[in-house]
């Protein structure tokens, strides 16, 4: 074992070797040349060594003022220190919590509005696997709800709602995951801190080795070696268990959905989850001496991989199957949306709600093209009234698809050049939106977004349970909340 551990050392310190030479040859070639020169001309004329001298005094010094200067010599940096900070992608940021203001960036702005991003609510928006990525992880899935949830709560009820709203907390947390590990420089982590922690690791062992001659004590050995910077997780099962907890508990503000963890229940239970059924396993699979082995020779082998003998599997939503709901008898505290709009009380909350999520305007939307497409769709349209419909699609279009603008919807690209061409147009165009399929697209994908994502929020929201405890009771409401005088400027100056 020991042979072979000095082996595996030396090739890749021999192999890093090779890689930094030709990596400072890249960088630095006039360098190098003038370098390369000058230790030929020190073997031919070493009789005019002393000359030379002079010489190699001015490559020594150049070479300690860079070192000096340089953010990653093993010399002290005596002036300042330039941290190298990798491009990101461009992905969108997620703030799950909220707390970012999208306008300044400062954390719990009180000055802007909040504004809607969609990523909050569903991070898995453009977001495809292959259709095999995608069936094996939601295997991997089920089988943890299999084990972990079902043995127990097919005791208590045989209602799925529970159940379904853990499926979207899983997608939502695997979604986030996926996202933040694009934005993550997975070779600088390899090459700056998992080969120095690798190397720090088998330098312990060889230590150890040389103190035991029976190899059964070897384990324990390392363990001692290693002394107080031995991680805490390494002590014993239960401890490792622990940490895996506490590690759990400071990611959920970044991985779970906007206010889930107000629920404790909800939040106990995904970290038993995750840490006992997800990470524990997984770190058992990667710490196995047979999976290192495997994964050092994937790392050292430079032969090509074999070719695909089947086609490309098609590109799927994000665990879109696995998150289906599985319930069929519904909720009695959930409720559509034609339920809230046809109740005063329950429309005046429900936007009262969209507020606090900055998405009052996306119901604004709904409105708006609803009465817009019951003028548009009559069957003689006048001059005037081609003029004012033209005039209200500008309208629309400066304020819900414009990147400037604050209550802009994110649409299809086609969607919103469509409607800009007609908006840009003449104002006897605006009748093409009889047929033309640009608006009512946008309007079910508004749609779609209210029921599916802001309706199932509002009700587990306080405003809805307040509702429910104070029945007909309700704030004061203005009279112009109806829908077809309902106006964005009221509402936001409406406490």
């Amino acid at each position: 074992m020991g042979s072979w551990v000095r082996t595996i050392c030396g090739r890749l310190k021999q192999r890093l070797r090779l890689d930094v030479g030709r990596e400072i040859c890249r960088q630095y070639p006039l360098f190098c040349f003038l370098l390369l020169c000058l230790s030929v001309a020190s073997l031919l004329l070493n009789r005019y060594l002393h000359v030379l001298m002079i010489f190699w005094s001015f490559v020594a010094g150049v070479v300690t003022f860079y070192c000096s200067l340089g953010p990653d010599s093993l010399l002290p940096n005596i002036f300042f220190t330039i941290k190298y900070k990798p491009k990101q992608l461009g992905l969108q940021e997620l703030f799950p919590q909220g707390h970012s203001c999208a306008v300044c960036g400062k954390v719990k702005c009180k000055r802007h509005r909040p504004s809607l991003l969609l990523e909050n609510y569903q991070p898995w928006l453009d977001l495809k696997v292959s259709s095999k990525v995608d069936a094996s992880l939601s295997e991997v899935l089920e089988l943890v709800l299999e084990n972990f949830v079902y043995p127990w709560y097919r005791d208590v009820t045989d209602d799925e709602s529970f159940v379904d709203e853990l499926r979207i907390t899983l997608r939502f947390f695997a979604s986030v995951l996926v996202r933040r590990i694009h934005k993550v420089d997975i070779p600088s982590i390899i090459t700056k801190k998992l080969l120095k922690a690798a190397m720090k690791h088998i330098e312990v062992i060889v230590k150890a080795r040389q103190k035991v001659k029976n190899t059964e004590y070897l384990q324990q050995a390392g363990l001692e070696e290693y002394g107080p910077e031995l991680h805490v997780a390494l002590r014993s099962r239960r401890d490792e268990l622990q940490y895996l907890r506490k590690l759990t508990e400071l990611l959920f503000p970044y991985i779970l959905p906007p206010k889930a963890t107000d629920c404790r229940s909800l939040t106990l239970l995904i970290r038993e989850i995750l840490s006992g059924s997800v990470l524990l396993p997984s770190l058992d699979f990667l710490a196995d001496p047979d999976t290192v082995n495997h994964l050092l020779i994937i790392f050292i082998d430079d032969s090509p991989p074999e070719k695909a003998t089947e086609p490309a599997s098609p590109l799927v939503p994000f665990l879109q199957k696995f998150a289906e709901p599985r319930n069929k008898k519904p909720s009695v505290l959930k409720l559509e949306l034609k339920q809230i709009r046809e109740q005063q009380d329950l429309l005046f909350r429900f936007m009262n709600f969209l507020k606090q999520e900055g998405a009052v305007h996306v119901l604004q939307f709904c409105l708006t093209v609803e009465e817009f497409n019951d003028r548009i769709l009559r069957p003689e349209l006048s001059n005037d009234e081609m003029l004012s419909l033209h005039e209200e699609l500008q309208k629309i279009y400066k304020t819900y698809c414009l990147d400037e603008s604050i209550d802009k919807i994110r649409f299809d690209p086609f969607i919103v050049e469509e409607i800009q061409r007609i908006a840009e147009g003449p104002y006897i165009d605006v009748v093409k939106l009889q047929t033309m399929r640009c608006l009512f697209e946008a309007y079910e994908h508004v749609l779609s977004l209210l029921e599916n994502v802001f309706t199932p929020m509002f009700c587990h929201s306080d405003e809805y349970f307040r509702q429910l405890l104070r029945g007909a009771e309700s704030p004061t409401r203005n009279s112009k909340f109806n829908r077809g005088s309902l106006s964005l400027d009221d509402f936001r100056s409406t406490r």
